[in-house]
């Protein structure tokens, strides 16, 4: 079966962030099982056959373990803050035209969702912004579509027909996730320096694009290569939510079909309501 990353022009790259020590759950959270399996192994499948690198960056011998066997390349360190697993896993990703960043805990995200995330990325930096002969950015009206392309794209190469139809493998009423496709938010706007000088038009992709849900950001989120060195150089125990932050007017969010994918377990009562749901909806409560 061929790679769905082989058919991409952007090189993409994915960092499964599994290096939390689990301090409000009170132990490894990430090898906690939902449905049988560790969270952390219900992410990584998630990200299968999406991207042309991937690494899990985790302090914990035994999720390394899982990740091996489960095909991901996997980063085992004992550095203590959020910052230092994003440089690790930054030191991954050479060649890559996009970083995509993965939490661990996040057991339900779809791999469909993941997808639309690159193909509103590929469309981005396909028809999003051109050079003119004087050197400025410039609007493509032509490329602002990005995601009901991406929608169609994916759909066409087989990696998430059902997300392109509005099924939610989430929530186990299917016919509640009307109106729940894929929906760019914002695309319009020219491009513009920001504060630190960043051109965002001298990199393919212009923009960070991350999910979603009823218009509250989360992860997981994607960057561009203009954004490499900031995430490589982050201060002190902050992550990619700060260069997010940063460039702001860059950002733009893909709406995932229900809440519970962007669901993350900090707790044993966030594991407790998250077993609830999976066993009330049954097969239909986890990604596929």
């Amino acid at each position: 079966m061929p790679h769905a990353a082989d058919n991409r022009t952007l090189k993409h790259g994915c960092i499964v962030m599994a290096s939390g020590v689990g301090a409000r759950f009170g132990g490894n959270k990430l090898m906690a099982e939902l449905c049988g399996a560790p969270l952390v192994g219900h992410v990584v499948r998630a990200t299968d056959d999406l991207f042309i690198r991937r690494v899990v960056v985790t302090r914990h011998a035994d999720v390394a373990s899982l990740c091996e066997t489960l095909g991901a390349q996997v980063i085992l360190h004992d550095e203590p803050c959020r910052n230092d697993t994003v440089r690790l896993g930054m030191k991954a990703m050479d060649g890559c035209d996009t970083v995509t960043f993965v939490q661990g805990d996040q057991p339900l995200i779809r791999p469909a969702s993941i997808a639309a995330l690159l193909r509103a990325a590929e469309r981005d930096a396909a028809g999003a912004v051109r050079r003119d002969a004087a050197g400025r950015g410039v609007a493509d009206v032509a490329g602002c579509d990005a995601v009901g392309a991406a929608l169609a794209d994916t759909a066409e190469g087989g990696v998430a027909e059902d997300y392109a139809m509005g099924l939610d493998a989430v929530e186990c009423d299917v016919d509640a996730a009307a109106g729940c496709d894929a929906a760019e938010s914002d695309v319009s706007g020219a491009v513009k320096h920001d504060a630190a000088g960043c051109n965002a038009a001298e990199s393919s992709v212009a923009r960070i694009w991350r999910t979603s849900f009823d218009g509250v950001p989360g992860a997981p989120v994607l960057f561009p290569s203009w954004a490499f060195d900031e995430l490589r150089s982050l201060p002190r125990g902050k992550g990619g939510g700060f260069v997010a932050k940063a460039h702001a007017e860059y950002v733009r969010t893909i709406e995932v079909s229900s809440e519970w994918e962007l669901f993350d377990v900090d707790t044993r009562d966030d594991l407790e309501q998250l077993q609830t749901h999976v066993a009330r909806c049954g097969s239909a409560g986890l990604p596929r």
